[in-house]
């Protein structure tokens, strides 16, 4: 009798040394199997002899693993990948990627960063879709993840671009991006279709897609599994595993073990937390310490939080509404996404209980007023920053007020938070942060949330995904702890690389995408190497700014009256006279010769500010950013003059040059 067990498909063990080698034809399990050693690589040997415990269990960690030592030899000849490209730099935590097959391409989110010092006062940074709007008929739909602004605020910015393409999202992010235009006509134009995870299956040309309920700080937060051409590729979007969530259903893990078995050729993984040791706690836990803590203050109390934090927001006021407390609102995003969870019937109470903070706030009895207020990073016009300088038209802090802080700073705001936090301190109220008691949890998962999903879904690569390299190799390190060959992890390490699907291997392509920074200033919105802007502040910021204008008459180009001139930031009041004469001497003086020989005013300027440079740093030692200028005073001039010159000009290399394609 033969007894033969089946540890795994591509692991056979004979108990009685008998094999079934010699037979004439091929069963359809030996098919299977060799379909099975195709995809996972060459099996091993199945002699009993060799069947050592450690064999066993090299076989279990590496039956998902094929051993190459150049990965691009696995690549078939005239092969098409499927290709996986980040919008965005591998430092930044908002999310902009898409995928291409052939002639179809869908898009992932569309966030938004905002800019910090080195973008000098600009508004934020958006997505360079250059690639996109070359390859626009290729564009099939975009579809989104979940509702932070940095997955979805760009889209304000990018969609009249692209004309509208279909959008595939969830009521509340519909909502929430249909807030963020300034024009409610051009939300009037938004084309969409609402995914249900539980049943939804989207099939469009190249693509497959299905969605899989997550757990993060705001509802209707979706992964991603999208089947394409060359196997499937598991997008986690931002992610925790949270067993007991406060306003959500738990994370649908079987949904996830059962995408395992579809065979997840590509994992592409949040990385913020992977640094992180044990689970991140459950916001069941931080509901409960924020119920206790509001029904037990019998005084004022303001509780801040981030306006994104939509999960947050929805348990605090439940709370305060337990408990008879009226509910004052602060900050423009805090009441928009308030406004958004009542329309869509997350937040149902009778509409007094809620308000926007006004005079109105001390009209209540203390016990009564709770403020809910955006979280700042101590901006200086943030709501919660001028409450804290007393600054503030409505809310003036008095003795005994409490002050709950159910957030952390963002890196980098560390010393601008705990400025205002000190301000708020000196008088003398109650504040409580997460030092004391847990009433802030990460929206992310730490590393046990992590390893959960890697085994749930078994990748044979992956990729770590935004995030900077800390947290993105922390990530690396944890997926080498379970077994997973380094070779099958990507590691780009330059933006605008390229992710390439193969049927047997995934590799980082050859080509790079070329990414350039594109801010939104106000109204204007462009690619930061074009313009001279930027530049320019950073230079007025480092070196300080000093302005010459020349009035010359129009047709003899000489100097009428005197140079104006003006510093800023670079001369002392002690030694202002004596510098600006000495400056205005100087350039007059060189003006003049320069004239003689007949030199064009711009020529002259230009070679003028070359010799200041020289001439300040030995004078003062310092040297500001010079902008010399002329006007012409002779208006009604008949002599070659453009309508711009006969108003002001300034030099070309201070206007940026020309726009560079």
């Amino acid at each position: 009798m033969e007894e033969t067990t089946n540890l795994f498909w591509n692991l056979n063990i004979d108990f009685l040394n008998k094999n079934n080698s010699k037979r004439g034809r091929t069963s359809q399990k030996e098919k299977s199997e060799n379909k099975l050693t195709k995809f996972f690589g060459k099996k091993h040997d199945n002699d009993p002899k060799e069947m050592t415990s450690e064999a066993f269990l090299r076989h279990l960690w590496k039956k998902n693993y094929t051993e190459f030592d150049d990965p691009y030899k696995l690549i078939k000849k005239w092969e098409k990948p499927v290709r996986i490209w980040s919008l965005m730099w591998l430092e930044q935590v908002w999310q902009c990627m898409f995928i291409e097959y052939d002639n179809d391409i869908i898009m992932i989110d569309a966030g938004m960063e905002f800019c910090g010092k080195e973008n000098f006062w600009a508004d934020y940074i958006i997505p360079d879709i250059s690639y996109i709007k070359k390859n626009i008929k290729k564009l099939r739909w975009i579809v989104l993840t979940h509702g932070h602004l940095d997955h979805i605020w760009a889209l304000k910015d990018l969609l009249p671009e692209l004309g509208f393409p279909m959008l595939y999202t969830t009521p509340l992010s519909l909502w929430i991006i249909k807030k963020t235009f300034e024009n409610p006509k051009d939300a009037e134009k938004l084309k969409y279709k609402i995914i249900d995870p539980d049943t939804d299956i989207l099939k469009l040309w190249s693509f497959t897609l299905e969605f899989v309920p997550v757990n993060h700080n705001i509802p209707e937060t979706l992964a991603i599994a999208i089947q394409t051409p060359k196997w499937l590729i598991f997008d986690s979007a931002d992610f925790k595993i949270d067993h007991t969530p406060a306003i959500d259903r738990p994370a649908d893990l079987a949904k996830i073990a059962r995408i395992w078995a579809e065979w997840v050729k590509l994992y592409i993984w949040d990385s913020l937390g992977a640094n992180k040791k044990w689970r991140s706690v459950s916001e069941k836990q931080i509901w409960e310490n924020l119920d206790e803590l509001i029904q037990k203050t019998k005084n004022r109390m303001l509780i801040a939080t981030f306006a994104s934090n939509i999960g947050r927001i929805i348990q605090i006021v439940q709370s305060a509404i337990r408990y008879n407390k009226v509910v004052f609102l602060s900050g423009r995003s805090m009441v928009n996404n308030v406004e958004i969870c009542q329309q869509l019937w997350y937040i149902k109470v009778p509409q007094w209980y809620i308000r926007k903070l006004s005079e109105e706030v001390d009209t209540f009895p203390d016990e009564r007023v709770l403020i809910l207020s955006t979280w700042a990073q101590g901006e200086e016009f943030a709501s919660l920053t001028r409450m804290a300088r007393n600054e503030h038209s409505f809310m003036k802090f008095r003795k005994g007020d409490t002050i709950l802080m159910s957030a952390t700073p963002i890196p980098g705001n560390e010393t601008a938070v705990n400025d205002m936090i000190n301000n708020l301190v000196f008088k003398d109220i109650r504040l409580i942060t997460n030092d004391d008691i847990d009433v802030h949890a990460s929206w992310h998962g730490c590393a046990e949330d992590h390893k959960l999903m890697l085994s749930l879904l078994r990748p044979q690569f992956f990729l770590p995904y935004f995030m900077p390299a800390k947290e993105r190799y922390a990530h690396k390190n944890l997926a080498i702890d379970m077994w997973m060959p380094e070779n099958h992890i990507l590691m780009p390490s330059r933006n605008g690389e390229i992710i390439e699907m193969y049927d047997n291997v995934v590799v980082l392509g050859k080509d790079t995408l070329k990414l350039d920074t594109v801010m939104v200033d106000g109204k204007w919105t462009g690619h930061m190497s074009w313009e001279y802007v930027i530049k320019a502040r950073s230079i007025m910021a480092e070196d300080w700014v000093l302005a010459l204008i020349f009035k010359v008459d129009a047709k003899t180009k000489e100097l009428v009256w005197n140079i104006q001139i003006e510093s800023r930031w670079f001369v002392y009041s002690s030694e202002v006279k004596d510098i600006h004469t000495k400056i205005v001497d100087f350039a007059r003086a060189k003006y003049m010769e320069n004239a003689k020989r007949k030199m064009q005013v711009k020529d002259n300027l230009k070679i003028i500010k070359e010799d200041l440079w020289n001439f300040m740093e030995q004078i003062i030692g310092r040297v500001p950013m010079i902008m010399p200028m002329f006007v012409y005073i002779n208006k009604d001039t008949k002599f070659d003059v453009t309508k711009d010159e006969a108003i002001l000009w300034m030099t070309i290399d201070e206007q940026g040059g020309e726009k560079k394609e």
